[in-house]
């Protein structure tokens, strides 16, 4: 028996969210939609509400005002059982003293499942997270990955429309978190079930997530797939909290028909795209967008060279990342490591270039 969900994923849609616990108010004016079978997650720092948002599609938060729809039907005022969603909770709340399988078959026997039923369901479920061998084991004699496959199928069992875990991977040591979001996403896909990830760790929201709501303080800053978020971040926030990002500090102003972007040690001219607003704003790029040079007299067409003095460098394996001092500014620039290239040393004054094109303007809105 192949294991198959009984219903097909369904849609969330969460309408004027507010939610506040006495004065601290957790979420705000949350809007957002989730399309059924999509992979999303829920990524920003401890406190800014993410799992608080995640419980509440699952019901165990009420929100002061606005409304949560699954499939179309709104179950704002519907308890957690009534609701049909599955949610992994972050220490997995397996049964130490049952079996894999016991652990697994708990939700069916609950809902008083035939035993027949019971036994055909959880067999396939065990085969489709490859634990049958392991079924008669207790959870303190499994791995961590282990565990979680546990209380993934114990989830999936009982056929819900929505998959919600909320950290599931933070307990994990590193090597093993990086091939249990792989099998995250494939059975994922093999299920085509909605299944809404929360994290804080941006790459574990890069390699899983079809799309990524990023939030701060209660608030969704942008939601995107994870390289519209990175490459075009709507605000400084999101740029920072996406991977590395370098910010220098300065003004638009206009020249005639050109625009220009003016900080301490750069002038860069605009070309292209939406015509940018005069006033104050950040020039973001990030570290593998400069450019190195060997030799100083390099003049892009559009962008911009510049010196600096390095004054810190770290090897990443792949890459080497520089502190380079450029005027105020202290940037991170990476380098492609190779073997038997010499590295740059603390002290050595560099030149570099920077494309205009790799380069995006922002205002603070955060």
């Amino acid at each position: 028996m192949s294991y198959k969900l009984k219903d097909q994923a369904a849609g969330i849609t969460l309408k004027d969210i507010d939610l506040s616990f006495g004065k601290l108010h957790v979420l705000k004016n949350i809007n957002l939609s989730i399309k059924p079978g999509e992979f999303f997650a829920f990524l920003g720092p401890s406190g800014c509400g993410k799992t608080t948002l995640l419980r509440l599609i699952a019901g165990f938060e009420r929100a002061q005002t606005g409304k949560v729809y699954i499939g179309g039907e709104d179950v704002t005022e519907l308890p957690p059982w009534k609701r049909n969603v599955g949610m992994v909770f972050q220490n997995y709340a397996l049964w130490p003293h049952m079996t894999v399988r016991k652990n697994v078959a708990f939700g069916l026997e609950e809902k008083k499942v035939p035993k027949d039923e019971i036994e055909k369901r959880v067999n396939a479920i065990l085969d489709l997270v490859d634990l049958r061998d392991l079924a008669d084991r207790r959870p303190s004699q499994l791995s961590g990955g282990q565990q979680q496959r546990v209380a993934l199928a114990r989830t999936l069992v009982v056929q819900p429309r929505v998959l919600l875990l909320d950290e599931p991977l933070s307990n994990l040591d590193a090597k093993l978190r990086i091939q249990m979001r792989r099998e995250l996403r494939e059975l994922q896909q093999k299920l085509a079930l909605t299944t809404i990830f929360v994290t804080h760790d941006q790459e574990e929201a890069n390699t899983t997530a079809d799309r990524i709501a990023v939030i701060n303080k209660g608030i969704i800053q942008q939601v995107g797939n994870p390289m519209e978020l990175y490459d075009q971040p709507r605000n400084l926030f999101v740029a920072n909290f996406l991977g590395v990002a370098n910010i220098i500090k300065g003004e638009i102003r206009k020249e005639g028909n050109v625009f220009k972007f003016v900080s301490e040690g750069f002038v860069i001219d605009i070309k292209g795209g939406r015509t940018p607003e005069v006033g104050p704003c950040s020039a973001v790029f990030r570290p593998q967008n400069v450019v190195i040079l060997d030799k100083p007299d390099v003049t892009p067409e559009n962008g911009v060279i510049f010196s600096g003095r390095v004054t810190h460098r770290e090897f990443l394996g792949n890459i080497i990342r520089y502190s380079i001092l450029a005027g105020k500014y202290d940037l991170s620039v990476d380098k492609p490591h190779l073997r038997e290239e010499r590295p740059l040393e603390v002290g050595d004054s560099v030149h570099m270039k920077l494309s205009a094109n790799q380069i995006v303007f922002l205002r603070d809105t955060t």
